[in-house]
């Protein structure tokens, strides 16, 4: 009888250990499932990008802007009060690589030269 249950507990010792292992190879692939992949440095290229189409928007649509001189400077502000540029809901472009900082205040410069608009943004 002693041997039977010798037996017994090293089984279960064995679906135990078993269970255990299979238990934390499971947790570990599964909480990879709900890693965040988000790319602060791509979110904060796109942001830029779409200021810069708003920009060159905004120039091509008012050339008038450059009767006196081929460059001008605004803010990303101007741009979001000229309807050009959609701000999140309390009015501001999020900087993605500082969450307590927004892009309101970042110069744009808008260039109309050989009639093509360029633009920059600094930053």
């Amino acid at each position: 009888m002693k041997i039977l249950n010798d037996k017994k507990i090293i089984a279960l010792i064995t679906v135990v250990l078993v269970f255990t292992i299979v238990y934390f190879v499971a947790v570990f692939k599964i909480s990879y499932a709900f890693e965040n992949d988000y790319d602060v440095n791509s979110s904060y290229n796109s942001i830029i990008d779409t200021i810069k189409k708003s920009a060159t928007a905004y120039g091509e649509q008012n050339k008038d802007l450059f009767n006196e001189n081929n460059t001008i400077y605004i803010k990303v502000q101007d741009l979001i009060d000229k309807g050009f540029l959609v701000p999140n809901e309390e009015g501001h472009i999020q900087n993605p690589l500082k969450e307590s900082e927004f892009m309101n205040s970042h110069i744009v410069k808008i260039k109309y030269e050989n009639e093509v608009v360029t633009v920059e943004v600094d930053g």
